[in-house]
């Protein structure tokens, strides 16, 4: 037998279904593969049930340091936007942000950021 794309796919999809069945505490993403003639690789992801992720776990962190409120609701051009995570490999641009007009998430610079989301001064 050789792996090929077609069999390598429904692998993955057995696996994250029994998975899936069987532990209830986790959330569980099993992710790309890599796969040779004879050998598959899958990146398999388990998260405790209600954890936060680690893009929000890095909003946290990386917002108290850029002076950003997390929980703020900001206008940005007439257009409505929350903080939903932090990309530390989106070096110019690490903020994700969700537009709550059409729920899609976009990308903002760490000036923006602050200038949109920033702490306010008392």
């Amino acid at each position: 037998m050789i792996l090929n794309r077609k069999i390598v796919k429904d692998l993955r999809e057995t696996l994250q279904s029994h998975l899936l069945k069987n532990m209830d505490d986790f959330e569980i993403t099993v992710g790309n593969a890599s796969f040779s003639d004879t050998e598959v690789t899958y990146k398999l992801n388990l998260r405790l049930k209600g954890a936060e992720s680690r893009e929000q776990s890095d909003l946290r962190i990386f917002g108290e340091m850029d002076g950003v409120d997390t929980t703020k609701i900001a206008d940005v051009y007439g257009i409505k936007y929350s903080l939903v995570g932090y990309n530390r490999r989106g070096r110019i641009r690490p903020y994700i942000v969700k537009n709550l007009d059409n729920n899609k998430d976009y990308t903002f610079t760490t000036d923006m950021a602050k200038k949109f989301f920033g702490k306010e001064v008392a």
